[in-house]
C-alpha cells in the first residue's frame, strides 16, 4: 500500500510539473527611485530616470511621489503614448490602460473614471504622474522605503519589512548618498605641556578603499630637486607633504634613509626611522636594515649577489651598491671593485673597475657595484652571462619592531622618532642629535598613525622636537616620525599650499582619492 501511494505521488508531481501554470514564475523586476534624485535602479542597472536630463528628479506633491513614467512602464513591457484629443497621456500594460489629463484629478482606467489625489503636472518639458496611482492600476506593486525616501515598484509582491535589504535599494543608496571625504584638514592651536603649538593636521582614513598613499621622487630621478608647488599642483593628489631629509647644501642632494616609490627602492640606506605603507594601506614603522639581492630565476644552478645600499654614491671597503636608472645614466667609481650589469633581467657583463672610472647604467636594467673586498669574499658567486635574474629586497636581519617588506609599496624615512607604541620616544637617530633636531624652534613636518588606523600628516610653523612629541600624542598617534623641516617644510591640501618651502625638494608623500 505504501509503495502504491509513493508511486501515485510521483505521478501527480510529474503531472503538475507539466502544467504551464505550475512553472516557476520569472524573477520579479524591481525598480527603485529616490526622492529628489535623478537616479534610479532598473533591475541590476543604475541609470537616470530621464536618460536625457539629470534635472528630472522624483518629486513630491501633497505627499504623493511624481515622475515621468515612460521609462518605468517600458521596462515592464508597457507603452506610454500621447493622446492628442485630450492633450493627455495613456499608459498601457498587460491589457490595462490608464489615461490622464494635465491638472485633472480624474483619470480613466480602462475607460472608467477614477479620482486621483493629485493630477498630472508638466515640469521641465516632462509629464509628471503620480507613481503609486498609475503603477497599482496597471497591476504593479508599490512600496515606500522611508529610511532613504525610496519608492520601490515591482511586478511581484513586496515585503515592506525587508525593503532596505533589496539590492536595488542598496545600489540606489550607494549611488545617491554623498560620500564623506576620507581626507580632511584641521587647522588649530593645541595647548601642550611643552607649550602651545599651531598646526595643520591632515587626517587620512586608510581604511577607505578609495585612498592610496605614494611617495615620489622629484623629476623621477635622484639629485634633481623640483618646486614643491609644481609637484603638488601637477600630481592630482588631494594632499602632499615633504618627505625625506636630504643634503640640501651639498652638490649631490640625495635623500637620507629609505625611499621606495611604487614598490621599487630608488634609494636605500639603512639606519633611521621609516614608515612603510603596503598595497592594502597597512602602515609599518621601524628601522629596517634593507639589502637587495640579485638572484637567478631561470631554473639553473642558483646564483645570487647582494647590494647593501641602493644608489648611494659613497663607496668604500666592504661596500656593495645597486645602481638603477633613478641614479641617472652613469656613476663614477671612487673605490676599486667590480660591476655586474643586468639588462632586461639578464646578466650581460662583469668587469673589474678602478677609482675614477665611469660606469654606464642601462636604461632598461641596473648595475651592481661591489668593492674589491666583497668580490674576494668566499661567498661571492662567480659571474655567469645570460642568466635570468630578479631583484628581491629583503631584511639583512629582523627589525626590532617587526617591520616586514612583504606588500610594501611606499617607504619614506625621517628622524627622530616621536612616538613609538603609544609613548614618547626619546631616541635620537644617528646624525640627528644637533639642536635643530631637538631644542631649536623651527617649522616642522611629521607623519603618524592613530590607534584606529588613520594616517596623520602634520605641519607646524614653529616647534621643538619635544613639542612635536607632545602634539602627536595629543592627536592620538601610537607611532610617529619627524620628517624634514626648516626650509623644506611643505604642505598642500585640495589645491591650496598651506606651507611653502624655501627650497626645491627631492621627495614628497602624496595622498590620492579615487572616484
Amino acid at each position: 500500500m505504501k509503495r502504491r501511494l509513493l508511486s501515485l505521488l510521483a505521478v501527480l508531481a510529474l503531472m503538475v510539473s507539466l502544467i504551464p501554470g505550475a512553472l516557476a514564475a520569472p524573477e520579479a523586476l524591481v525598480i527603485t527611485m529616490r526622492l529628489n534624485s535623478p537616479w534610479c535602479v532598473i533591475g541590476d542597472t543604475v541609470t537616470q530616470i530621464d536618460s536625457e536630463s539629470s534635472a528630472v528628479v522624483l518629486m513630491s506633491e501633497s505627499g504623493r511621489t511624481m515622475l515621468p513614467i515612460r521609462r518605468m512602464i517600458e521596462a515592464y513591457g508597457g507603452t506610454v503614448e500621447w493622446v492628442p484629443e485630450t492633450n493627455g497621456v495613456r499608459c498601457s500594460l498587460n491589457g490595462t490602460s490608464v489615461e490622464l489629463e494635465y491638472d485633472s484629478t480624474t483619470a480613466l482606467v480602462n475607460g472608467e473614471e477614477v479620482t486621483m489625489d493629485v493630477p498630472m503636472r508638466a515640469k521641465n518639458n516632462r509629464s509628471f504622474v503620480p507613481v503609486r496611482f498609475v503603477s497599482e492600476n496597471l497591476g504593479l506593486y508599490v512600496e515606500w522605503e522611508p529610511q532613504n525616501q525610496i519608492v520601490v515598484v515591482s511586478n511581484g509582491q513586496l515585503d515592506k519589512n525587508t525593503l532596505t535589504a533589496l539590492p536595488q535599494v542598496q545600489k540606489l543608496v550607494e549611488k545617491t548618498t554623498p560620500k564623506v571625504s576620507p581626507v580632511t584638514l584641521t587647522s588649530k592651536s593645541y595647548a601642550l605641556a611643552s607649550g602651545t603649538v599651531s598646526a595643520n593636521v591632515i587626517t587620512v582614513n586608510m581604511k577607505d578603499p578609495r585612498v592610496s598613499v605614494k611617495s615620489t621622487l622629484s623629476n623621477g630621478k635622484l639629485n634633481s630637486p623640483a618646486s614643491f608647488q609644481s609637484m603638488a599642483a601637477s600630481s592630482g593628489a588631494v594632499a602632499v607633504i615633504n618627505a625625506n631629509f636630504f643634503n640640501s647644501n651639498s652638490a649631490v642632494q640625495d635623500p637620507i634613509g629609505h625611499l621606495m616609490v611604487n614598490g621599487q627602492f630608488v634609494y636605500a640606506s639603512s639606519g633611521i626611522s621609516s614608515l612603510g605603507i603596503t598595497d592594502t594601506n597597512e602602515m609599518r614603522y621601524g628601522r629596517p636594515p634593507v639589502f637587495v639581492r640579485i638572484e637567478t630565476v631561470d631554473g639553473g644552478a642558483y646564483r645570487w649577489w647582494d647590494a647593501y645600499e641602493v644608489n648611494m654614491l659613497k663607496q668604500f671597503s666592504g661596500q656593495a651598491v645597486l645602481y638603477t636608472p633613478a641614479r641617472g645614466t652613469s656613476f663614477q667609481v671612487t673605490y676599486p671593485g667590480s660591476v655586474l650589469t643586468v639588462v632586461n633581467n639578464v646578466t650581460t657583463s662583469f668587469q673589474m673597475v678602478s677609482a675614477g672610472q665611469t660606469v654606464s647604467i642601462p636604461a632598461n636594467g641596473y648595475v651592481l657595484y661591489s668593492s674589491d673586498t666583497v668580490t674576494n669574499y668566499s661567498f661571492f658567486n662567480q659571474f655567469e652571462a645570460g642568466r635570468t635574474v630578479a631583484l628581491r629586497p629583503y631584511l639583512q636581519r629582523d627589525d626590532v619592531e617587526g617591520f616586514q617588506l612583504d606588500g610594501v609599496q611606499t617607504i619614506v624615512s625621517g628622524a627622530p622618532r616621536l612616538v613609538q607604541d603609544g609613548v614618547k620616544s626619546t631616541y635620537l637617530d644617528p646624525g640627528f642629535t644637533e639642536a635643530r633636531f631637538t631644542t631649536a624652534v623651527t617649522p616642522r613636518t611629521a607623519v603618524g598613525t592613530t590607534s584606529d588606523g588613520k594616517l596623520l600628516l602634520v605641519n607646524v610653523k614653529a616647534a621643538t622636537i619635544e613639542q612635536m612629541r607632545d602634539l602627536m600624542l595629543t592627536l592620538g598617534c601610537v607611532d610617529a616620525i619627524n620628517l624634514d623641516g626648516g626650509a623644506s617644510t611643505a604642505m598642500y591640501y585640495n589645491g591650496q599650499v598651506l606651507a611653502t618651502p624655501g627650497r626645491n625638494l627631492t621627495s614628497t608623500l602624496q595622498v590620492f582619492v579615487s572616484e
